[in-house]
């Protein structure tokens, strides 16, 4: 049987797109804020490896520094895409899109990102190369 594994592929900083941010400004009516909201923002591209359960999309993600040991501060990943193994093409881009057998390539994003802090996942951490 194979280890379960998670390899963090990269961390990209998104483009953000005119419509998108003034998607967000009409939430937040403050430029400041708009800009803050994105600032942080990242996606992730990993592998997921040898999982016998479903991948726990609610799980991966980083605690936040002012609530170490409070999972309910915990910034998780959002809105997933199944990649091909190349990592060419989006076959799936839906909640709990990642699962199947075999390795399994995705990108998802993630509010509050801190490059310092290990990405937690259901089986442990696992460390992302920096921007």
């Amino acid at each position: 049987m194979a280890e379960t594994s998670l390899r963090v592929l990269g961390v990209y900083r998104p483009q953000i797109s005119p419509e998108t941010w003034q998607e967000q400004w009409q939430v937040t009516a403050d430029d400041q804020a708009t800009k803050e909201h994105f600032e942080k923002l990242v996606l992730i591209e990993a592998i997921v490896d040898g999982l016998e359960d479903p991948f726990d999309m609610g799980k991966l993600g980083q605690m936040q520094a002012d609530h170490p040991d409070d999972p309910r501060y915990m910034q998780v990943g959002y809105d997933e895409g199944l990649l091909s193994a190349d990592g060419e093409t989006l076959i799936e881009r839906e909640m709990n899109c990642v699962h199947g057998t075999g390795p399994l390539r995705f990108a998802v994003y993630l509010h509050l990102y801190d490059p310092d802090q290990p990405l937690q996942w259901q089986r442990g951490i696992a460390v992302c190369p920096h921007i």
